[in-house]
């Protein structure tokens, strides 16, 4: 499914800032003297291993917990969703999956309801469950897709694609690549991050350090910046023994130093092209194998409604059954829900195989 955020329009040039931020909790101090400038646009993804501070951070962001010290500044016509981790935990027990969806939604986006449902796995009868009784994969679900009717031009997530199944991460992915505001995330998974992130922001110590690139460009300039520091105490220990000359001999001439090996430019540039390529590869795989999952998970749901419209309609053909009132309309309306099931799905079907095919030929 494809799916696009409604409209909103845009912020400022500046969308957030914190100058000088402290955030301690106790005597645990998560962050210190933090600045951080985002812009409209950035799409930045944030990085640290867990309990490092970046749920911290991004809390401070969103406004939902002040900075013991310093401030915070949002931009002109800044209209931000805040996606917390857990966001599933505020769903109204009480309310089923569609009222959830129905309550949140613009008037002009009530007519993608089903279908956002249906990229999330909520088809048939799953959408009048009410929200006490989901599974908590559900409720992320549930949570994640309520959040996509909503109009905003600036998205803090934090971890929106824990629980969330293979083609329901594609269903989201796929809506934040087009979207066209200001991103800000965290996420565990690798894929999600490389697709994404245009900026990275690592977080750790009390500090924050920006980096202007991708995951795998800053990955590769922090493994780089590891490796030579490591050379260079290494050839510090190195020169302090090599200037200490043997009991009775005289010390060597001083020789002019030479600057450390650099590998030539037209080279790196080989190497950073060579990995874009097999970057892209990678992705076109998964996205061929994603493709194909879809196709086969489409194909099994169409049969399934299609059996159901069978079994509805014998049962529709039998003598007396409009004698009973109640019981047939119930049962026509749910045969026009299974038909129009499938008239969505078979869409879905022929768009995602007409990809495949246009895929294929190239």
């Amino acid at each position: 499914m494809h799916f696009t955020f409604p409209k909103c329009p845009k912020s400022g040039r500046v969308a957030l800032e914190l100058r000088g931020a402290r955030k301690a909790y106790g005597d645990l101090v998560v962050l210190d003297d933090v600045d951080v400038h985002i812009e409209r646009g950035d799409r930045i993804a944030l990085v640290a291993p867990n309990g490092a501070g970046k749920s911290t951070l991004m809390r401070l962001l969103a406004g939902v917990e002040p900075p013991d010290r310093g401030e915070r500044r949002e931009g002109h016509q800044v209209v931000m969703q805040y996606f917390a981790q857990d966001e599933a935990s505020r769903l109204d027990p009480a309310l089923t999956v569609y009222e959830h969806m129905e309550a949140d939604s613009p008037v002009a986006m009530v007519p993608m309801i089903r279908n956002i449902l249906g990229g999330f796995l909520f088809s048939g009868d799953d959408i009048h469950k009410k929200a006490g009784i989901l599974s908590g994969g559900e409720r992320t679900r549930l949570a994640v897709a309520r959040m996509l009717l909503r109009p905003a031009n600036t998205l803090l997530l934090d971890e929106p694609t824990n629980h969330l199944d293979l083609d329901s991460k594609d269903v989201l992915l796929e809506a934040l690549e087009d979207f066209g505001g200001t991103l800000v995330f965290v996420s565990h998974d690798r894929y999600f991050v490389d697709r994404l992130a245009t900026k990275i922001i690592s977080v750790g110590h009390g500090a924050v350090e920006l980096y202007p690139g991708t995951y795998e460009q800053f990955l590769w300039s922090r493994t780089a910046r590891t490796a030579e520091a490591t050379a260079g105490n290494g050839d510090t220990r190195r020169d302090d023994r090599a200037g200490s000359p043997a009991p009775g001999q005289a010390a060597p001439k001083a020789t002019k130093a030479r600057p450390a090996r650099q590998e030539p430019v037209s080279a790196q540039a080989a190497w950073v092209e060579k990995k874009k390529g097999d970057a892209e590869a990678r992705r076109a795989r998964r996205e061929a194998d994603a493709r194909r999952r879809r196709l086969a998970d489409l194909e099994n749901r169409i049969a399934d409604r299609e059996n159901a419209i069978k079994e509805l309609e014998a049962r529709m053909a039998a003598p007396g059954f409009y004698d009973h009132r109640e019981q047939a309309e119930k049962l026509a309306t749910r045969h026009q829900d299974l038909m129009w099931q499938v008239g969505s799905l078979m869409e879905q079907w022929e768009a995602l195989q007409a990809e495949e095919l246009a895929q294929s030929d190239k």
